[in-house]
């Protein structure tokens, strides 16, 4: 079908859904953000991606080149979490498809 700029026009006939997810990272990439997807999705499906503790305590915030950011509670928790950041990186790339988390950094919110 015909479009403009190269952009391809879709029949509204069609009653299958168009899935969106890949071409928003792909545009995301042109653009030079391309780990935005990545940082949403997790943030989206963080209790289906990761199990135990994690899932329990921590809360992701961003990924920044790789390095995924995460919250938790207290000193304790950071503690007890962070020699469990292998576990959690294997988790989330499992999840994502893809080694797009090279490293976690574990931080506690300011009181």
């Amino acid at each position: 079908m015909a479009g403009y700029a190269g952009v391809c026009q879709v029949s509204r006939s069609s009653s299958e859904p168009i899935p969106a997810g890949h071409q928003v990272d792909e545009t995301l990439a042109k653009m030079g953000v391309p780990r935005v997807g990545a940082s949403l999705r997790i943030r989206r499906e963080w209790k289906q991606l990761v199990s135990g503790q994690w899932r329990d305590k921590a809360r992701p915030m961003v990924l920044e080149e790789g390095c995924l950011v995460v919250e938790v509670p207290s000193q304790m928790d950071a503690a007890l979490l962070r020699y469990g950041t292998a576990t959690l990186t294997e988790q989330v790339n499992a999840g994502l498809g893809s080694r797009v988390v090279t490293s976690v950094k574990i931080t506690i919110p300011r009181t």
